[in-house]
């Protein structure tokens, strides 16, 4: 029985297995990357109804804190303005707490001043393969923020926060642990991935994905909780950090946070980390041109048997027109302590393990990701609002499809195509062709016509674009001759969601 399995490297793989998404029931977040400020904030975030009816709201998913919040419709500060909010009045069944407003620190950003709340939540919850919405059966208890005290607020890419602290809470306000204890799901995980160059990932509660991580690089970490009011944080034992070769420190605690974004730490590990990144100062913490990499050295980290590395371009962050170290001291953190945001994790497929084992031992699991590729099929949408629905490519390249359009010619179209079954670098050369017979309504002229499309499919700036080359072949007649019946236009795809 996998339950009462205890959890260790040499089992781990095997515990995974038994938590796929297809055998398990889990609820399922999509995440999306909102803007990256210099806040030290995490830019994704996942939207969940909350109240009744649901409200949709935007929470950054987030280890790296007790407190779950969220901006409310009564916050008179600035920084509220430019987030969604929480209306308490508008919801059937909203309940406030007797305990009176209070002011809760977050450290250098500033204070919030809350009073507290409950009220249900509504997630999609998958179980036996069939998905739905569904409501807790108990109300969260949670932070309404009516004013904030600090301007790094309205920086912020979500409207409150999801607590998923690595120890127990005695009120209602951690979501996992409510997911598990209200049988939501069967045991309390939480298996992060994130793609920043699409922008978009996925977080599970209750179970994992093994299709997502390479199972040679899986990486289990005991985590090792600090003592006092930091020991909710997930901190796993860093065993050595190195850059540019020099060692800094080994046997260092390492909180991994997904409601950060940069590498924070106390005074004393940062301090050390920028002088070894400046060479002592020699080179500065922002450039303006990605160029100027080549001359900064390779950061290190080891976590049990793994190093993990970051190369300049993996922690410079693109903020301000420019690039900027993302490494940073966090007032009041203990000297030693640093803390990874999604500077690291972005580039790792994590779950975070709150109750393994008959012995409460909290666990990570690391492992490096394997990223959706790219692929023609699927739902594009070209500068006019046509669409263009790609099947699924065969074994030999080809496929079958749709082109609906309201432009010009109106109707559904036939699509014959071929594509790369199986794209092995960047790009995707693809070809298809077009009957503007239409399937739907009435015979026009342009029933006679037929168009090539030739392309690829790049991914830019994190999103799939397919770049066309069509020729339109229309019929020749003595008002249509063959030079006006022929035509070559340009014509760009993105991938719709819709």
């Amino acid at each position: 029985m996998t339950e009462n399995l205890e959890l260790t490297p040499t089992t781990a793989l095997n515990w995974m297995d038994a938590h796929a998404t297809q055998q398990t029931p889990h609820v399922d977040f999509t995440l999306r990357r909102g803007t990256l400020t210099d806040n030290g904030a995490t830019p994704w975030y996942a939207t969940l109804g909350l109240g009744t009816p649901p409200q949709p709201l935007r929470f950054m998913l987030d280890t790296g804190t007790l407190n779950t919040w969220i901006t409310a419709s009564c916050c008179a500060s600035d920084a509220c303005q430019v987030h969604q909010s929480f209306s308490p009045e508008h919801s059937t069944s909203y309940r406030a707490c007797a305990e009176p407003p209070s002011s809760v620190p977050f450290g250098p950003w500033g204070a919030m001043c809350v009073v507290l709340g409950e009220d249900i939540c509504h997630l999609e919850r998958t179980c036996s393969g069939e998905t739905q919405l569904c409501a807790l059966d108990e109300a969260m208890r949670i932070y309404l923020s009516v004013s904030y005290d600090g301007a790094q607020f309205a920086g912020l890419a979500c409207d409150g926060g999801l607590g998923i602290p690595a120890v127990p809470c005695d009120t209602p306000s951690a979501l996992l642990e409510q997911l598990r204890k209200q049988g939501l799901i069967d045991h309390a995980i939480a298996a992060f991935r994130f793609d920043p160059e699409r922008g978009e990932g996925r977080c599970l509660m209750g179970a994992v994905e093994p299709e997502r991580f390479d199972p040679d690089t899986l990486e289990l970490l005991p985590v090792i909780p600090l003592s006092g009011e930091l020991n909710y944080l997930w901190t796993v034992r860093l065993d050595q950090l190195q850059i540019g070769g020099e060692t800094l420190g080994g046997a260092l605690p390492l909180a991994l946070d997904t409601g950060s974004s940069y590498i924070k730490g106390g005074r004393g590990i940062i301090a050390r980390m920028l002088s070894a990144i400046t060479d002592r100062g020699r080179r500065p913490l922002r450039v303006n041109d990605p160029s100027a990499f080549a001359d900064y050295p390779e950061l290190s980290l080891q976590l049990g048997d793994t190093n993990y590395r970051l190369a300049p371009k993996d922690y410079f962050m693109s903020l301000n027109g420019g690039w900027e170290v993302g490494v940073q001291y966090l007032e009041g953190l203990p000297d030693e302590l640093l803390v990874a945001g999604s500077l690291f994790l972005d580039r790792l497929y994590s779950v975070f393990v709150f109750d393994p084992n008959p012995a409460g031992q909290r666990m990570v699991a690391l492992a490096q990701p394997r990223r959706a590729a790219l692929s023609a099929s699927g739902v594009w949408r070209n500068e006019f609002g046509s669409t263009l629905e790609i099947g699924t490519i065969a074994a030999d390249g080809t496929f079958r499809g749709q082109y609906r359009s309201d432009t010009g010619a109106s109707g559904v179209y036939p699509v014959v195509g071929v594509a790369d079954p199986e794209p092995a670098g960047d790009s995707i050369s693809c070809a298809f062709s077009v009957s503007w017979r239409s399937l739907e309504g009435d015979p026009d002229p342009s029933w006679h016509w037929v168009s090539g499309f030739v392309g690829t499919i790049q991914l830019r700036d994190g999103v799939e674009i397919f770049s066309t080359s069509y020729l339109l072949q229309r019929d020749i007649t003595p008002e249509m001759p063959e030079w006006m019946a022929t035509a070559i236009y340009p014509s760009t795809f993105r991938r719709s969601n819709d």
